[in-house]
C-alpha cells in the first residue's frame, strides 16, 4: 500500500495520501499555476481504489487560501467521493478552517450542502 507525499510550496498545498489507512490530507494555500498537476494525484488515486476498498475513506482539507481553479479541483474530488458514497462505500470529508476565516468556512459549508455526503466542518483555534 502506497504513501504519497507532495510537499507544499508557497502557492500549492501539501498532499498526503496513506492508502493503508484510506486517508488523504490536503493542507496549505492553493493558488497554483497548474491546479491539474497538484490535484491529479488525488483524482488518480481515487479512480484506482474505487472498486478495491471497503474501508472508510477519509479526505481532509485544511486550506489557508483557495482560489477558484483549486476550488474546481476540490469539487471534482468531492464528486468522486459522492460516487463512492452512492455506491455504498463509507466516506467522510473533514474541512478545517481558521476561527475568523469566513471565506474558507463558507466554502466548506457550501460544498457540504451541495455534495450531501458525510462532511464535518472543524474550526481551528
Amino acid at each position: 500500500m502506497d504513501i504519497i507525499r507532495i510537499e507544499k510550496t508557497n502557492n500549492t498545498p501539501s498532499v498526503y495520501i496513506d492508502e493503508a489507512n484510506m486517508l488523504c490530507r490536503i493542507e496549505g494555500s492553493s493558488y497554483p499555476e497548474d491546479a491539474h498537476e497538484v490535484y491529479q494525484h488525488v483524482l488518480d488515486w481515487l479512480d484506482r481504489i474505487q472498486y478495491n476498498t471497503d474501508a472508510q475513506l477519509v479526505v481532509e482539507f485544511d486550506y489557508d487560501f483557495l482560489n477558484s481553479i483549486s476550488h474546481k479541483k476540490v469539487w471534482q474530488i468531492l464528486h468522486s467521493l459522492k460516487q463512492f458514497h452512492n455506491n455504498g462505500k463509507a466516506v467522510k470529508v473533514v474541512w478545517y478552517y481558521e476561527e475568523n476565516d469566513e471565506d474558507i468556512m463558507e466554502a466548506g459549508e457550501d460544498l457540504a450542502e451541495l455534495m450531501n455526503i458525510p462532511f464535518e466542518l472543524i474550526e481551528k483555534n
